[in-house]
């Protein structure tokens, strides 16, 4: 059977820098099955990396790797970590984004890597591995860890090798938490906390916590402005609920309130950002 890892960067799609992460992870472990999360998340969009992850590992089966490589203090003094949790191991930057993921799953350890004991075992753990060699003789690249430092480490560890022989371990990490909404009264607070490829707008907002008969406001610069009312039959509907190029607000697959328009871009409609807020107004 199979081992399975996921990865996940900000590297995009134009260049050759996932594939070659994937071609190391090949060369240390031969029957790793390497699935690709995403790599659109936004240059260093550190929040939205640790939503996505949060959002998409829990669909995974039991036993996988889930690497994450949105690294803006690459070649920098911040740590490279492995984090055990109940069912997965998460590999990554020590700057928040494994955090909200790991936590969900319940955090049992967190390694802290010694990169030069990490270095000096690679000949040793991958001793017919001619990437590995070239790696090596060339020297860790500072702005690529994805490829020299991260790669070989998923390997390492999906081949079930001892971390104790290259890491310590650690009784704390980085912590970026997804922030949560505000309830008052009869108004929930809420904010953009990811946009989608489609232009959606997902909020911070739990589908569980608003009622079928609330008004979704979406606040935009100085703007405040209605979206619509969720028991419009949009709540728990579709995006086909409304006509083409209108907003809709409804419950969307992550489990966040969501705003979109019907075949467009709520993003590009209503010029909304990162951080913009959200009220919905229980009626």
């Amino acid at each position: 059977m199979k081992k399975m890892l996921t990865f996940s960067s900000d590297f995009g799609y134009k260049d050759t820098y996932v594939a070659e992460v994937k071609g190391v992870i090949e060369a240390c472990c031969k029957d790793v099955h390497i699935i690709d999360l995403t790599h659109g998340i936004e240059q260093g969009n550190l929040a939205a990396a640790s939503f996505v992850l949060l959002s998409a590992s829990k669909y995974f089966p039991k036993g996988t790797v889930h690497l994450a490589v949105i690294d803006p203090g690459v070649g920098t003094t911040r740590k490279i970590i492995v984090v055990n949790t109940g069912q997965y191991t998460f590999i990554g930057p020590d700057n928040g984004i494994l955090y909200e993921p790991a936590d969900s799953d319940g955090i049992k350890n967190i390694w802290e890597v010694d990169i030069e004991r990490f270095l000096k075992k690679m000949p040793e753990a991958f001793p017919k591995s001619d990437v590995i060699k070239k790696i090596l003789k060339q020297g860790v690249s500072s702005t690529f860890h994805g490829r020299d430092l991260f790669a070989p480490l998923s390997g390492y560890v999906l081949n079930g090798f001892s971390m104790g022989d290259i890491a310590n371990t650690a009784r704390s990490m980085v912590k970026i938490e997804i922030s949560k909404p505000a309830v008052s009264g009869d108004k929930i607070f809420g904010k953009v906390i990811y946009i989608d490829r489609f232009g959606n707008l997902i909020t911070n907002i739990p589908n569980e916590i608003v009622r079928h008969d609330g008004e979704v406001f979406l606040k935009t610069g100085r703007k405040m402005i209605s979206i619509g009312v969720l028991n419009s039959g949009a709540m728990s509907g579709t995006y086909a609920n409304v006509s083409r190029g209108k907003p809709v607000p409804l419950t969307g697959s992550r489990g966040y309130v969501e705003i979109a328009v019907n075949c467009g871009s709520a993003a590009e409609y209503f010029g909304a950002v990162y951080d913009d807020e959200i009220l919905v107004l229980k009626r």
